[in-house]
């Protein structure tokens, strides 16, 4: 996202911001995205999601920012990025997986001349969907407290042993982005390495895990005795930590940019608010609920503001140690509090049971109020985005 890029003008990103809903209209599933249910749910929707992941790829609107040879855009500008970010939101469109953008940049930016060329094609083309194992049981966020060991073979093969835990797509996914302890002597984040690892690699046992919302979008991993090729090593024997730190920076940012989303969960709360009832009046007429609602509705303009600066940094090229995580933090817990809220009013409200539109606000606050919580851990818990801030961005002391 160089500051080289001429930046386009009102009027040409107002006639890509068509393009790109003419392509969502067009292209688009038949279905409508649900928080908490990102996953398909069998194989006609897996086949519509990998077509419809493949045509933003085709059409230049995923996968711009990748240097031309492989497939990006010498036009690109980092604004395309955020609207079509904002376009797939407000459509309720499925939105691309996090974790094959992540992969894709660790490929990037650290992998063989070879590795990209064999697996840069599959992942525009969708052919692979990607995961990140990382967590691990008993482990929680800490991500350096990695025990799922690989040992190399005097052929330069690996051998990999563990287990992994919460790991999205897991089980509809094709590869994984591995972070393993390879120097057993060591301890932390040293003596890790990153490696690809194809999931139908014998050894490997997937076992899907059901959240509170009835849904399969995580699950458990094994590995006994996984060998993997030599070339399966991004990188340099213990240059892992690095690397996957590197790769999150990117997927923190993506996960703060879908602010959409908590404009949409106001629209929700709104609509709840305004048509339900409470005491044989509307909802929003009370003056706690008004000033819930309100209240809520600053923090999402808040979150917005702080993502709407960080772009015009980046355009700048003058992005700052932190923002990623501060994007991350930002989006999780806003998320969280104002499904939290609208997940409660629904229980609270009279509703006229033959009114659709409120019917879904309420199934939507309440499908985001139950995944909520899942935002706040994955990729980076609250806790430890705070914990990177205080060292990276306030160079408070450490102990």
């Amino acid at each position: 996202m160089s500051a080289l890029h001429v930046r386009p003008t009102e009027a040409e990103l107002a006639e890509f911001r068509e393009r790109v809903r003419a392509h969502i209209a067009e292209h688009a599933p038949p279905f409508e995205a649900r928080e908490g249910h990102r996953a398909p749910e069998n194989g006609e929707q897996e086949a519509l999601l990998r077509t419809w992941f493949a045509s933003l790829f085709d059409a230049g609107f995923v996968g711009a920012d990748w240097p031309v040879e492989y497939g990006g855009r010498a036009d690109h500008h980092p604004l395309h990025d955020r609207i079509v970010s904002e376009e797939i939101l407000r459509a309720r469109a499925p939105r691309p997986v996090d974790q094959v953008n992540l992969a894709a940049h660790v490929l990037l930016h650290f992998g063989s001349d070879e590795q990209k060329s064999a697996l840069l094609p599959p992942i525009r083309s969708s052919e692979h969907v990607w995961c990140q194992l990382l967590s691990e049981p008993d482990a929680g966020s800490d991500i350096a407290a990695v025990r799922c060991k690989g040992t190399q073979r005097p052929d330069g093969s690996w051998v990999i042993d563990g287990q992994k835990t919460w790991i999205t797509d897991g089980h509809w996914a094709d590869m994984g982005l591995a972070l393993i302890r390879t120097d057993p002597t060591s301890s932390r984040h040293r003596g890790l390495s990153a490696f690809i690892v194809p999931l139908a690699s014998p050894g490997i046992e997937i076992r899907p895990i059901r959240t509170i919302n009835e849904a399969i979008e995580v699950n458990e991993v094994f590995f006994d005795d996984v060998t993997i090729p030599p070339d399966s090593l991004i990188g340099e024997p213990g240059q892992g930590w690095s690397i996957i730190m590197t790769g999150l920076d990117f997927e923190r940012f993506g996960i703060g940019g879908n602010v959409i989303l908590l404009e949409l969960l106001i629209d929700d709360l709104v609509t709840v608010a305004r048509h339900g009832r409470i005491d044989d009046m509307p909802a929003l007429q009370h003056a706690d609920v008004r000033h819930q609602v309100a209240e809520l509705a600053v923090e999402v303009e808040v979150a917005k503001a702080f993502i709407d600066d960080h772009v015009e940094r980046l355009v700048a090229g003058n992005e700052q140690t932190g923002d990623g995580s501060i994007a991350k933090l930002s989006f999780a817990e806003t998320y969280h509090r104002v499904s939290a809220y609208g997940a409660q009013l629904s229980t609270m409200v009279c509703t006229v049971a033959a009114d659709p539109d409120v019917a879904l606000a309420k199934q939507r606050l309440k499908e985001c109020w139950l995944w909520s919580r899942a935002y706040t851990v994955s990729g980076g818990s609250s806790e430890m985005m705070r914990n990177i801030l205080a060292k990276r961005r306030l160079l408070l002391p450490t102990h």
